[in-house]
């Protein structure tokens, strides 16, 4: 009798820790956005695209000099962009996260070497996602209003 109930303690603990464990993971893991922009700083790419739709879109606003079109369109493209971004040096952070079923909005910092090379250092967005399946199916990021004019000023300083 006392190994029976020594064994259902221990599938009792068990159970238990697995219910703690998945709790726990579920609080962990953050907003898609984060998890995908963490893998690209982690130079993970293939990670960081399967948080993607196949067919997601990204893009910037107004469009980066590295973007050749106005919108990135499928893994491989995103992919390739996040390969520059990690390549960069590029990390985020980011806050105010609202989500309203599949749309979310946030606001964001991007510390990048380049910028950091103009005294630009971090951009500052706005930015929208829209989810599918709990993947990123439209991620587009805004300059926000009061740091794209010190951008633009820090590239005409180096075009002249």
């Amino acid at each position: 009798m006392y190994a029976g109930n020594r064994i259902l303690s221990v599938l009792a603990l068990a159970f238990v820790a697995s219910l703690s464990a998945t709790a726990s993971s579920a609080q962990s893991s953050g907003f898609v956005v984060e998890d995908a922009y963490a893998a690209v700083s982690a130079g993970d790419i293939a990670a960081a695209v399967e948080f993607l739709t196949e067919d997601a879109m990204f893009a910037v606003v107004p469009a980066s000099s590295r973007m050749t079109a106005p919108a990135l369109v499928g893994r491989e493209e995103i992919g390739a962009w996040w390969t520059g971004t990690h390549a960069d040096g590029g990390r985020v952070e980011f806050a105010d996260l609202r989500m309203d079923g599949d749309r979310a909005t946030f606001t964001c910092l991007y510390y990048g070497n380049k910028l950091e090379s103009l005294g630009v250092s971090p951009a500052e967005f706005d930015g929208v996602a829209i989810l599918r399946d709990g993947r990123i199916r439209v991620l587009v990021w805004s300059y926000s209003a009061e740091y794209e004019p010190r951008l633009k000023a820090a590239l005409a300083k180096l075009s002249q």
